[in-house]
């Protein structure tokens, strides 16, 4: 890549040696290098001599014997950018904008001739002779780029279709139009971004925090059981020791219940609406790992075993359910009614 384009290099020659007064030749090692895409360009009485056919040349060409000077033309098509800073509402920041030209050489003599040795300066200074484009951004803060973008676009594009540049052996043709952010802006905008975005992570994350809390904490109001069983789903638990866990619990509520039975007053328990049955039945399997020897369904239908009972015995049976029945001895509590409370 070179610096200019499209002038490449150029300098002044010296006379050619005549050889003998007769035959004139120039030494070819005076003639710059001719990168590829490039001709030479000679300075000849006055005007300008482009040897545009690639071959090497001889140094007896007429030309190239007569010329004062020699210029190395880039001919092949170049994207050329070029930015033009306007200015903001802020001091001390001002917008770029980036323009993107095609431009091909069609007169290599013309562009000699013309100095046109670098089209991006030309190019830049067309643009800002545009008084529109230099105050469109006065009125807008240096954030506010990406809003400003389109309308520094439209008025360049409807610039150059009014007042198209004109440089001398160079077609021009306008590609895009950039507005370009200053660096410090980029870098403050991207942390700016990335505050913003932690927060929300940071939200993400202890809304999902306080949704699993709330979960391990109706799960540790449902018991021992409940916890036991949750920690053996996260594998912090092992099954032998959730079922002593739970038979451990079991076993003291057992009691805990059995120490408030014994502190109750005798009796009491005939007039509290419990199964006593099932109360009894479940205190011995919890304690003793096995059930009641009388079933419930037996005692409320008066049987034991596989043989019947009378019905005084079936009578007696009933001491679980519903109170015990009265046995014709006032030594044993017995259940009340209304009319008892009338006397």
């Amino acid at each position: 890549m070179t610096s200019t384009y499209p002038i490449i290099d150029e300098r002044p020659l010296r006379a050619a040696r005549r050889h003998f007064g007769l035959f004139a030749r120039r030494d070819v090692s005076e003639l710059p290098e001719t990168p590829a895409g490039a001709v030479l360009v000679f300075e000849v009485n006055g005007g300008y001599k482009a040897f545009t056919e690639r071959r090497h040349l001889k140094g007896s060409e007429e030309a190239v014997v007569e010329a004062v000077s020699v210029a190395v033309v880039d001919v092949r098509g170049r994207t050329v950018p070029v930015e033009v800073r306007i200015p903001s509402r802020d001091l001390g920041y001002r917008f770029v904008v980036r323009a993107t030209f095609r431009c091909r050489v069609t007169h290599p003599e013309t562009v000699v001739a013309e100095h046109v040795r670098d089209v991006s300066v030309m190019l830049a200074d067309h643009l800002r002779r545009d008084v529109t484009l230099m105050r469109l951004g006065m009125n807008r803060p240096i954030e506010e780029t990406h809003a400003l973008s389109l309308d520094v676009a439209t008025r360049v594009q409807a610039y150059l279709e009014y007042c198209p540049p004109e440089i001398d052996g160079v077609e021009v043709a306008l590609t895009n139009v950039e507005l370009l952010l200053p660096n410090d802006v980029v870098v403050h905008g991207q942390g700016l971004k990335k505050l913003q975005w932690e927060g929300e992570t940071k939200e993400l994350l202890w809304a999902i925090e306080n949704k699993d809390v709330a979960r391990i904490e109706a799960i540790f109001k449902r018991g021992v059981d409940a916890v036991t069983a949750l920690g053996v789903s996260r594998d912090q638990v092992l099954m032998t020791d959730a079922i002593s866990v739970s038979r451990e619990a079991e076993e003291q509520r057992m009691r805990y219940l059995s120490e408030l039975i014994g502190k109750l007053p005798e009796g009491a328990l005939d007039f509290l609406p419990v199964d006593t049955y099932k109360l009894i039945n479940r205190m011995l399997k919890s304690v003793a790992g096995v059930e009641a020897f009388v079933e419930s369904g037996q005692v409320e239908s008066g049987q034991v075993g596989s043989g019947q009972v009378g019905s005084g015995q079936q009578d007696e049976r009933r001491v679980l359910g519903g109170g015990r029945h009265a046995r014709g001895d006032d030594d044993g509590p017995r259940p009340i009614g209304l009319e008892d409370l009338d006397d």
